[in-house]
């Protein structure tokens, strides 16, 4: 729907410039006036108000530079009373500032008297406290003195703004009231003229003689006398125009300050002011009603006296071709005479007529300002509204409410169909348009944009997905990210759904706010482009959140873009941990799309109605409507989810509320169920919101580097104080044997210090699971670095094993195997074959003939040599767990640089059902871990060295705290390792003289020999890194050095601690007390694969 908007012209400038004043027809009455004041609106009565209006626009035209240059200023502000105010302010503000100055004269000598009593006597404290005082009333003058000249400054800018203002007003009055002057005398001129052409015509017409001749001149009298009584009647009515002009301004002015000064009463006393604001509305809105027909009527008069001027014209031209310009005879000069006071004539009219037209327009433009002006006065006073006052605009029993609201529905169509017949009268005239500089301007800005905008989409569809897929392989890269990369890809997805939508939204809008300019009307199109631009992004969001990858496009399952290569997977919080159902999914995003669909509709159509109507009876009736439905739709939609909210409720509340529980699951198909369900609904909410803050926001890696940030440097503060400090070496050496020995790294075979962690356990037990409903895929790698507890998680697998699964066989590999016959042999004796395969189809033979069984293999990372044909017993290998593995059920256990390495050469993941990654521990675990040590024996711990600061009787509260921010550190540093977590415990440790074992800052190792290995040294130690452990003529094969360098490296590697070395088998692994600074410094350096 087109509303009318507030057009552009001279007249709009004077009522900006001077709300009091108009410009009236002689026949319409203002929004100041009843409908009974004036003359009737057919009278002729509006000659010169063009004249006028443009005067006014040349007035607003010459002030727009003050505007410009002075402070905003809204159309209230411009009065007399107003400046008279600012001046009353400004003399006080510089009143003020003057006292200040003259009392500092004062201050000034006083002071002086002071310094020079302290110069002579500095120990006088009475001078002192007297020069200090002093001093600081000084100051404060001198402040009162600044603030009130900035005051003063500042008033006396507005003032000069509105004092420009009200003389442009009075400017822009008196030009209208000299150009009606003008125009009077013009007209008085031109009845001279007449009044003396009628005298002549008559004294001709009585001399002369000739029948034809007479005749002619009767036909000029009468035109004359025509012309004689247009003159006069346009005398007068520029005469009505002045009168009923200031007559209007005087109304309009006086309602316009009852109703600003109404407006501001308090809010309990508004109800006579809406109903006095009402009564000027209607009046208002009848104004508009009788401009309006009046306009149009104009228009068609324009448009009927046109033809008239041109038939007049051809007679003309037509007489003068007959008897050229100067006629021979009396009655062919007679006749052109004739024609040209017929041409005259018509122009005349034409030109009354199109004065008429265009001050009926200029007056339409004022009523319409008015009538605005009433409703935002009441659009603004609506929100303060008491009962009784929104009753007389709102109760659907009023009658006076009713025709208020279907008088504005009736402007409001009237309103819109002049601007359609408007803009219609434009389209019919092509002529005007294509003969028009402007014009083709406009369509030439119209056409670079929608080259600019065909750019931009082009831009974003062809390199918008790429830009997005390049980020996240940049955040994917960053192993902290990695953690979270469902969220991440899920992000990826959004942002790629939503590249084109957001340019189109920003290319419609630009557009828009293009046409605007030339088409006003098209500002209510941005609803329409707003409304659209929120269903789809929330509609695109809601799809790629919910439905699985490639659903959102219609297909199920299916893998698209940048992240095609990860699993399909939906979001968490609806989830909870596996897939939503693809049924569910597309029931979500069906209520979704309802719910949106009417809640737009219930946002937009109220709106619409507020703007044709104002705050109305119809517009209250439609937003409680409208809002009504949404709730019984979201009643609907609730009953649809009633099911999967209960059951959400009871698997977050159950424990909780199980009361509330029981209640929601036994009434959730009843009636008034639905309520509880909506209740159930905000809990799971809330619930899951909280779930996804500790998530993302709190239990981040972000966030805890943050707070161990802090709580180092809190102890770092304390050690510079002479409080807290590391643990020295001696130190740690005070710390019991027997203690020590409870810290052992060394896999765990009984409960005694074992922490529940079921993360491979359930992994082995689901997947083994799904094997033995098809019988395919029965192979998982079990994946983590080493140190995680992988060995003690198997070892807990296998003895709790059920044995209605069958058996089950664990097995180490304790030795590098090389080659396939070394592979062969190793198969022989873990099936405990009666011979060795001699190749891989025998060996796939013999297993077949072998009970099934679940066969759990740790260390497989010592299946590959990193050298040429190093991976021909690992490839054997997983040749023969893939072929059997419908047999028998495998589990592989590998270190995870070796697994990554192994799968960067060729992809061997394919090899399996499930690949599980052993996730590091959390702080909880890692604090248990530690905890449930210390309890087996009756040395207290102490954490009071580590307590910063703390306030009295809080001390045991902020050892908690400290604690607490200790084993936040400690899990920091490990990366959630419990072998590196329980080392760096026993560094924290020292006995102090009371028999406690204080807990301080670790000492971390040195890093001088790791900064001085040079690139071979470093092979060395990837390698060793990759493989697990190594010996000297392992490591030399696979970095292709000398067999002495690797002998010697291992030697100074062992001697700086940074190797342990078995001396059985001679064999070196990566120490525990380096484990964390070496691995940063292989990845930093780019020689390990993750």
């Amino acid at each position: 729907m087109f509303l009318c908007p507030l057009p552009e012209s001279g007249a709009q400038v004077v009522v900006d410039q001077m709300p009091g004043m108009t410009v009236a027809d002689g026949g319409e009455d203002v929004s100041g006036t009843s409908a009974g004041e004036g003359a009737s609106e057919a009278d002729p009565q509006e000659v010169g108000q063009d004249s006028a209006s443009d005067e006014a626009g040349e007035s607003g035209d010459e002030a727009a530079p003050a505007a410009d240059a002075a402070p905003a200023l809204a159309p209230e502000d411009v009065s007399e009373a107003r400046a008279e105010e600012l001046r009353q302010s400004i003399a006080e503000a510089e009143a003020a500032a003057q006292q200040a100055l003259a009392g500092d004269e004062v201050d000034a000598r006083v002071r002086a008297f002071l310094e020079a009593r302290l110069a002579e006597e500095p120990e006088s404290r009475v001078a002192m406290r007297e020069l200090v005082g002093s001093t600081i009333d000084h100051a404060l003058g001198q402040a009162q003195a600044s603030s009130a000249q900035a005051l003063a400054d500042q008033d006396t800018e507005k003032l000069r703004a509105i004092e420009a203002a009200l003389q442009a007003q009075r400017e822009a009055s008196s030009q209208v009231d000299q150009e009606a002057a003008e125009r009077l005398e013009r007209s008085q001129r031109a009845q001279e003229a007449a009044r003396l052409a009628v005298e002549q015509t008559r004294e001709r017409e009585r001399q002369e003689r000739d029948a034809q001749i007479r005749q002619v001149l009767a036909r000029e009298r009468e035109i004359a006398e025509e012309l004689l009584a247009i003159s006069e009647q346009e005398g007068e009515q520029i005469r009505n125009i002045v009168e009923e002009r200031r007559e209007s301004e005087a109304t309009f002015s006086e309602r316009r300050v009852e109703v600003e000064e109404g407006m501001a009463r308090a809010d309990g006393e508004l109800a006579e002011v809406v109903r006095q604001t009402l009564s000027y509305r209607r009046a208002a809105r009848d104004d508009v009603k009788q401009t309006v027909q009046g306009y149009r009527a104009a228009e068609r008069q324009v448009a009927a006296l046109k033809p008239r001027l041109d038939e007049a014209k051809r007679e003309l031209e037509q007489l003068t071709q007959e008897v050229g310009q100067e006629p021979s005879t009396e009655l062919a000069t007679r006749r052109l005479a004739l024609a040209k006071l017929q041409v005259e004539l018509a122009e005349q009219r034409l030109q009354i007529a199109r004065d008429v037209r265009d001050a009926r327009q200029a007056r339409n433009e004022v009523n319409l300002q008015r009538r605005a002006f009433f409703d935002e006065s009441l659009e603004a006073m609506f929100p303060r509204l008491g009962a009784e006052a929104r009753a007389m605009m709102l109760s659907p029993r009023s009658d006076a409410a009713w025709r208020d609201a279907l008088e504005g529905v009736r402007v409001g169509v009237l309103l819109t169909l002049d601007t359609l017949e408007g803009r219609w009268e434009q389209i019919s005239d092509p002529r005007t348009m294509l003969t028009s500089v402007a014009f083709w301007g406009w369509v030439m800005g119209v056409f670079w944009r929608a080259i600019a905008i065909l750019i931009a989409l082009w831009f974003a569809r062809e390199y918008g997905p790429r830009a997005v897929q390049w980020g996240l392989s940049q955040l994917l890269a960053r192993r902290a990210l990695r953690k979270a990369a469902g969220g991440l890809i899920k992000g990826a997805q959004v942002l790629r759904a939503l590249i084109v939508p957001a340019v189109l939204y920003l290319a419609a809008t630009h557009m828009i706010d293009y046409l605007i300019g030339a088409l006003p009307e098209l500002a209510y199109v941005r609803w329409l482009i707003d409304a659209a631009a929120i269903y789809v992004v929330v509609m695109r969001v809601v799809k790629t959140l919910a439905l699985p990858r490639g659903g959102e496009a219609g297909q199920v399952g299916g893998t698209s873009g940048p992240v095609g290569a990860a699993k399909t997977h939906t979001l968490d919080a609806l989830a909870q941990g596996g897939l939503v159902e693809e049924s569910r999914a597309r029931r979500l995003v069906r209520s979704v799309r309802v719910v949106l669909s009417f809640w737009l509709l219930s946002h937009y159509v109220p709106l619409t109605v507020w703007e044709l109507t104002g705050p109305s009876v119809i517009w209250w009736l439609a937003d409680r409507v409208f809002w009504v439905a949404l709730v019984a739709l979201v009643y609907t939609v609730l009953w649809w989810w009633r099911d999967d909210i209960a059951q959400g409720f009871e698997r977050l509340a159950g424990a909780r509320l199980p009361r509330a529980t029981v209640i929601v699951r036994e009434h959730r198909n009843r009636p008034y169920g639905v309520l509880l369900i909506g209740l159930a609904s905000i809990y799971v909410a809330i619930a899951e919101l909280a779930r996804w803050v500790r998530a993302y926001l709190v239990e981040t890696e972000l966030s805890r580097q943050i707070g161990n940030f802090i709580f180092r440097k809190k102890i770092e503060i304390q050690r510079r104080e002479g409080g807290a400090a590391e643990v020295p070496e001696a130190a740690q050496s005070t710390v019991p044997e027997r203690y020590r020995d409870l810290f052992a790294d060394r896999p765990l075979f009984d409960e005694a210090f074992r922490v529940e962690r079921r993360g491979v356990a359930d992994a082995i037990a689901a997947r083994r699971e799904n094997w033995m409903k098809v019988r395919r895929q029965g192979s998982m790698a079990i994946v983590g670095e080493a140190g995680l507890g992988k060995t003690s998680e198997l070892v807990a697998v296998v003895r709790d094993w059920p044995a209605e699964q069958g058996a089950v066989q664990y097995a180490t590999l304790s030795q590098k195997i090389s080659g396939e016959p070394a592979a062969l042999e190793f198969i022989a004796q873990l099936f405990n074959l009666p011979e060795v395969p001699t190749c891989r189809e025998e060996a796939v033979e013999w297993i077949r003939r072998t009970p099934p069984r679940t066969i759990i293999l740790d260390d497989c990372h010592h299946l590959f040599l990193r050298h040429i044909g190093g991976f021909r017993a690992v490839d054997l290998f997983l040749d023969v767990v893939h072929i059997t593995d419908d047999h028998h059920f495998w589990v592989l256990v590998f270190n995870r640089f070796a697994w990554s390495y192994l799968n960067r050469v060729r992809a061997r993941k394919h090899y399996f059902g499930l690949v599980h990654e052993v996730a590091p521990w959390t702080e909880q675990q890692i604090q248990q871990l530690v905890r449930s040590r210390d309890a087996k024996i009756d040395l207290p711990i102490s954490f009071t060295d580590l307590v910063v600061a703390h306030q009295s009787g809080e001390f045991s509260y902020e050892v908690i705290k400290t604690a607490n921010g200790y084993f936040r550190l400690l899990h920091e540093f490990s990366q959630g390792n419990p072998r590196v977590a329980l080392t760096f415990w026993l560094r924290s440790l020292r006995m102090d003289s009371t028999g406690r074992l204080q807990v301080g800052l670790f000492s971390r190792p040195t890093n001088a020999v790791q900064q001085s290995l040079t690139d071979q040294y470093l092979f060395a130690l990837a390698a060793i890194v990759q493989h697990g452990s190594l010996n000297a003529e392992q490591v030399a094969r696979i970095t292709n050095s000398d067999r002495g360098f690797c002998e010697t490296a291992i030697n100074f590697l062992y001697e700086s601690d940074i190797l342990e070395v078995c001396q059985r088998q001679g064999r070196a692994t990566l120490s525990t007390l380096y484990f964390r600074a070496v691995l940063r410094q292989l990845r930093d350096a780019n020689f390990l694969y993750e």
